[in-house]
């Protein structure tokens, strides 16, 4: 694996592939060597406040329960709607645009290993949407130049909370949701 804070990335424009420091913005075109090689943080605990009517392991907010992966969890988008599943609940999709905006800042203290999760989002038949039984896809939250076609299944930019579309075969943390 790449030591914390990096991510490696496919640039379309190069032809090849970027390795992003998101801690420091450093890009280059060759691997990094330097830094920690990340097994990372311990799990941040979960105060009874924050779990609210939720499972342990789980936080609540806005009439949710909201499951982060741990650190070094990571999954394809369909691993992870596997993973979410066998959790009891299912990949995040937001139900208020401010959810990607709070888990933004839990993220912050939580820490993951990537630097996008995986939502439930994913384009069929060339329109995007949150999967059956979800709000429509309306007011979506991009990124900057998002989104660019590099993929078919949405994640979330975990330092911005934005929306990017990416390739469903990488690996991210993730996040489930479901009802307490």
């Amino acid at each position: 694996g790449l030591p914390y804070g990096w991510e490696k990335k496919f640039d379309g424009k190069m032809n090849g592939f970027v390795y992003i420091n998101h801690v420091t913005g450093e890009t280059r075109t060759s691997p990094p060597t330097h830094g920690s090689s990340g097994t990372g943080p311990a799990p941040v605990q979960i105060s009874a406040r924050e779990q609210g009517s939720c499972k342990p392991g789980w936080r609540y907010a806005f009439n949710f329960c909201y499951y982060i992966s741990a650190f070094a969890n990571i999954q394809s988008h369909s691993g992870a709607q596997a993973a979410c599943k066998t959790q009891g609940g299912e990949l995040f999709w937001p139900q208020f645009v401010f959810e990607s905006f709070f888990l933004k800042k839990t993220l912050n203290k939580v820490k993951i290993s990537t630097h996008f999760f995986w939502t439930n989002g994913e384009k069929h038949s060339g329109k995007w949407d949150w999967g059956t039984g979800h709000p429509a896809f309306s007011n979506p939250k991009w990124s900057a130049g998002q989104p660019d076609g590099s993929g078919t299944c949405l994640a979330v930019y975990a330092h911005t909370g934005f929306l990017d579309d990416q390739p469903c075969e990488t690996q991210y943390n993730y996040v489930c949701k479901t009802k307490p």
